[in-house]
């Protein structure tokens, strides 16, 4: 999620031109920043979040004019940050990062 977020920063410092809305990229920039922050800390609502982010994405493709098109037409950034996103989502929701959400969590109610 914090490769995403670097890949967003990178496009939107290097090829500005690249970016349609500076407060949407700036927002989510700060928005995958904090999920990958929040998730190291081991707060096991992040999938949850991550999951709607991904609904929310995937309802806006469904009540595009024609989504096959739409989605043709992302550039190569957005389809590598949107890889990066789902494959961190992905491994967040394995058996050993339920584990590991567990761990910590048990951790921090010892202290």
């Amino acid at each position: 999620m914090f490769a995403s977020a670097l890949v967003l920063l990178a496009v939107w410092i290097v090829w500005p031109d690249q970016v349609a809305s500076n407060g949407g990229q700036v927002f989510f920039i700060m928005l995958w920043t904090l999920l990958a922050y929040v998730s190291f800390r081991g707060a096991g609502w992040v999938r949850y979040a991550i999951a709607a982010i991904f609904v929310v994405a995937l309802w806006g493709v469904a009540n595009a004019a024609s989504p096959l098109e739409s989605m043709a037409n992302l550039p190569s950034w957005e389809i590598l940050c949107g890889a990066l996103q789902i494959g961190a989502f992905v491994l967040l929701c394995l058996p050993r990062a339920h584990h590991w959400f567990a761990a910590v969590a048990a951790s921090d109610n010892e202290e």
